[in-house]
């Protein structure tokens, strides 16, 4: 069953990530930029849920074999992919 939960925990964060990468490629057309916003909020969102998810993966699956490495790596990418838009935001409203 662990597996199975970091297996969806790695996709959950490549998807986060490639949309991360997606949301910051958007342009502004009208409304002032509000479904950009929305897109971020809705991001910001999941990214929490997953988050939960990988510390359960993380503290679950440390005795299961290749599995527990695998989990904490996920989570350091999640970890640095929010940094990382966390960092875009402040530029951006620095700007």
């Amino acid at each position: 069953m662990f597996k199975v939960l970091v297996g969806v925990y790695i996709a959950a964060v490549l998807m986060l990530a490639w949309a991360a990468v997606n949301i910051g490629r958007l342009r502004c057309e009208g409304f002032g930029c509000t479904a950009i916003g929305v897109a971020w909020i809705a991001w910001a969102a999941v990214f929490v849920v997953v988050l939960v998810v990988g510390l359960i993966a993380r503290n679950k699956t440390t005795s299961v074999a290749g599995f527990g490495p695998a989990a904490k790596i996920a989570l350091w990418v999640q970890l640095v992919t929010g940094v990382c838009a966390l960092a875009a935001w402040v530029y951006a409203g620095a700007t």
